[in-house]
């Protein structure tokens, strides 16, 4: 039963592994919705900024501002889809690890279990056998007894041929 708690343990070993690789993406992941969120708030102080001027502008600036003006809500609106998307995607990372984690705690203490078992099944075969040897020593002790008592003793014996 060796092998059993050995497989558990290995399990366990191997959901730890893949734990570790899911943490080193959630940091790259991480990383990478902090560099979005930075970009979506630089495009949110630009969009603020080109905002409409009250003076006279001619119709160059105008078309030029309001090209300007869409670019920037067009990619502040893929930041915002992008840091939505990585938002879920980490979120879905977190619960794929907890739930791995749950998983190697359950083969860890079924490992654990395990080897509790044996070690109780081994203990309680020690008891057995050191029983089994008491009685067998009470035994040989009345056996013993028993052949002391009947043995022939030269008095007796010397009586009985006389």
């Amino acid at each position: 039963m060796k092998r059993r708690d050995a497989i558990f343990d290995r399990l366990a070993l191997k959901e730890k592994l893949f734990i570790n690789q899911q943490m080193r993406n959630l940091g790259a992941l991480h990383s990478e919705l902090q560099k979005i969120e930075d970009m979506r708030q630089k495009l949110s102080y630009m969009a603020a900024d080109s905002a409409p001027k009250t003076e006279e502008q001619t119709a160059f600036t105008l078309r030029s501002s309001a090209e300007l003006n869409y670019q920037i809500r067009d990619q502040l609106e893929t930041a915002s889809n992008r840091s939505d998307h990585l938002s879920e995607e980490l979120k879905f990372m977190r619960q794929k690890i907890a739930l791995s984690d749950r998983r190697r705690e359950k083969s860890a203490s079924k490992a654990e279990q395990i080897r509790r078992t044996n070690r109780d099944e081994r203990e309680a075969r020690r008891e057995q056998v050191e029983r089994a040897y008491v009685n067998q020593q009470k035994e040989i002790e009345k056996a013993e007894q028993l052949i002391n008592r009947f043995r022939a003793k030269a008095s007796k014996n010397s009586r009985w041929y006389s």
